[in-house]
């Protein structure tokens, strides 16, 4: 179940974020959201947790932290609760749930003065109740007695409030999270007794949201919500617009007052149906499979109604893309756009032996299709595809690049004079084929030109709604930490040395030419042999200027010089020696994301220590090898750094390591500061529109 639900879990996080929770209430953030979740609070009333809490809103949460949180609209509005608290009272349905089972009772007037603040031994005497305690049987008398069992039993966690005081709306909604994770009368835990999760003493807060979840709903041409929402997401994205269009797939939470609009689709011919032609469960569209959510989705695509292999479908997708409808005849009609990422010719023999190609692509809407295609058609990866499907099936053609020019706004909603669609698709791609969907605010501000964009479509509104670009974030490459590069250039060095040292002293009459192989030794090894500790340390202290790491890093011209003017007078011997090592491959051993990896290379690449850039085909094989440029950083922001006067953004993924004594060990950003530690930034700098951020950040102890 857990697994079904990743997807949901990221929404319900972010929407949690979204909660209006003042900064001095961030120690009972969780209590205060679960109390909204559950329907124990208004986001409105999330604004003034510091409000006194009475007996009416305590009424409502408990009924909230209850079995009964759902029941309060069939609450008999007919006949008059108490002379104070009549059957249109807002407070109504829920005093009359805590009071018919004895959590609350009212005063021997027949009032219950719903608006009287409530004390703290008032609160713990109905948080009792509600746990199943018989508070007449508890040792001592009130209220010490029943102060103690709530101090006992964890009800008192967190709250600052001593016998007599007033509560306020957090208190409240604290001292009923609490509740949760107390033991019932029965030794049961309360929150597993309303079929929520707790996993070490903690209530798992997405299982309280999943309870109150009202879904999925497939909208029609006009649909309209039951409410006015404070949050919207979709595709798991936060956005400002409610607009639903036919055959969006949506959920909500009232208490929460959000909802979830999912607009994604699978479309083709049906390859696979899962466990049974009469009653799958999954379906496999485009060489993806997808678990079946619904049962008139299931019946459409099974047997008994005519469909399933063969069938060309269009599949309304929910939340971690499991099917809510399926579409035939002309509704399943569509058109997706993306890059090529492998084809392969395999042998089938359902009619004899055969070759069936199958070109797999990787769409702007973040799924990946494969299409069969004739054997004798030819898709490289990283080719621009259209896939098309319709009646007779799938289809897919080359695209001729199509282009614009322009900057994003701010806000991330526009391209120069184009607005974006709420549902746009965005695909960073490389010539390799190597894609990723991103977000319209990763490239918020940036300024693209007409060779940074492959392709996008328009809707009917004339918004763009799909976006292909050319390798513009940067985010495409493996970003790595080099090791000590002198375990790699030394051996080169000696093996030059040795036969450049064996042609001098077997050369005749060649003072001048010893000379000048000698010199040009020396200019290599210069170049070749720096560590790690010589390039770091000379960052730091400035030894290693800008202009001196570039000329570095740039060695591949320098030695391509070397070699032709040592090549002038000789094709054998050494420079044989030299040319062959260049031109073969090398191995870099690199720390990715914590982990030692080593990349296996055709070519040797200009990179000598810190950060570097990997670039890598769809099969993984590395493709460059770009050094990253460094930058002292004087002050570390919430997503920045800053290097004297320049900022830089950091990557969201950015790495950070410890250097010490010829190593690197993994850190994290909390662990290090600018005061104790000399903090270099390593950034890309290569030419990306929407680069230039700080991908690792490597740490040396002052001392």
């Amino acid at each position: 179940m857990k697994k079904r639900f990743l997807a949901f879990f990221l929404a319900v996080c972010l929407a949690i974020t979204a909660l209006a929770v003042p900064a001095t209430a961030a120690g009972n953030n969780t209590a205060i959201q679960t109390a909204v979740s559950l329907g124990g609070l208004t986001t409105e009333q999330t604004a003034d947790l510091s409000a006194p809490l009475t007996r009416g809103q305590l009424a409502r949460l408990l009924t909230a932290f209850s079995a009964y949180r759902t029941s309060t609209g069939s609450q008999s509005s007919i006949g008059t609760l108490f002379t104070d608290v009549d059957s249109s009272s807002a407070w109504a349905p829920y005093i009359r749930i805590a009071v018919q089972n004895g959590w609350m009772s009212g005063y021997t007037d027949g009032s219950f003065r719903p608006d009287n603040t409530v004390t703290l031994e008032e609160a713990c005497t109905a948080a009792l109740c509600l746990l199943g305690y018989d508070i007449t049987t508890l040792s001592g008398s009130f209220p010490a007695a029943q102060l103690n069992k709530a101090e006992a039993l964890g009800l008192r966690a967190g709250l600052s409030r001593s016998q007599g005081e007033a509560l306020t709306l957090e208190d409240g909604a604290v001292l009923l999270y609490n509740a949760l994770t107390a033991n019932t009368k029965d030794g049961q835990v309360y929150a597993t007794t309303l079929g929520f999760t707790v996993n070490n003493g903690k209530v798992d807060t997405s299982s309280v949201l999943l309870s109150n979840l009202k879904g999925p709903f497939v909208a029609g041409a006009s649909t309209t919500l039951p409410f006015e929402p404070v949050a919207i997401y979709r595709n798991d994205e936060i956005t400002t617009s409610l607009a639903l269009n036919q055959y969006d797939v949506y959920y909500y939470s009232e208490s929460t007052r959000t909802v979830w609009i999912y607009t994604r689709r699978a479309a083709g011919r049906v390859t696979a149906v899962a466990p049974s032609a009469s009653a799958p469960t999954s379906v496999t569209v485009a060489g993806t499979e997808y678990t079946i959510a619904d049962a008139s989705a299931a019946y459409t695509l099974s047997s008994l109604s005519g469909g399933g292999v063969g069938q060309v479908v269009t599949l309304l997708l929910g939340m971690n893309n499991e099917v809510v409808q399926v579409l035939t005849g002309q509704q399943a009609d569509a058109a997706f756009y993306g890059v090529v990422q492998t084809s392969t010719r395999n042998l089938v023999e359902s009619n004899g032996a055969d070759v069936r190609q199958a070109v797999s692509v990787l769409c702007t809407d973040g799924v990946t299709r494969t299409v069969n295609v004739d054997k004798q058609l030819n898709y490289p990866a990283g080719w621009l595809v259209e896939i098309t499907v319709d009646a007779e099936g799938e289809h897919i053609q080359a695209l001729d690049p199509k282009s614009i020019a322009g900057t994003i706004s701010a806000d991330g909603t526009s391209l120069g004079s184009y607005s974006f669609a709420n549902d746009i698709e965005i695909l960073d791609t490389t010539s390799e084929g190597v894609a990723g969907t991103i977000r319209p605010s990763r490239l918020s501000g940036v300024t693209l030109s007409e060779s940074d964009i492959r392709y996008y479509t328009l809707n009917e509104n004339g918004e763009i709604d799909r976006l292909i670009l050319d390798d513009v974030t940067g985010d495409l490459w493996e970003y790595a930490t080099l090791d000590d590069v002198k375990n790699l250039t030394t051996v080169v060095g000696d093996q030059i040395d040795s036969a450049i040292q064996s042609a001098l002293g077997t050369s005749t009459g060649g003072g001048s030419t010893g000379s000048s192989a000698g010199s040009s030794v020396s200019t290599l090894v210069s170049t070749l042999l720096p560590s790690t500790s010589d390039i770091l340390y000379g960052i730091i202290d400035g030894s290693i200027t800008s202009t001196l790491w570039s000329k570095i890093t740039s060695s591949t011209s320098q030695l391509a010089s070397w070699l032709l003017n040592l090549g002038a007078s000789s094709t054998t011997g050494p420079i044989s020696d030299i040319l062959s090592f260049f031109g073969s491959g090398a191995t870099y051993v690199c720390y990715v994301d914590g982990k030692q990896v080593s990349y296996q290379t055709s070519v040797k690449y200009p990179v000598v220590a810190g950060g570097v850039a990997v670039s890598k085909s769809t099969s993984g094989g590395v493709k460059n090898m770009i050094q990253l440029m460094p930058t002292i950083i004087d002050h570390l922001g919430p997503a920045y750094v800053m290097s004297g006067d320049t900022r830089y953004e950091t990557a969201d993924d950015m790495q950070v390591y410890l250097w010490y004594s010829g190593q690197y060990f993994p850190t994290t950003l909390s662990q290090v500061n600018t005061e104790e530690y000399t903090l270099i930034g390593w950034y890309d700098n290569f030419g990306c529109a929407a680069g230039q951020k700080v991908r690792l950040l490597i740490a040396v102890k002052n001392n």
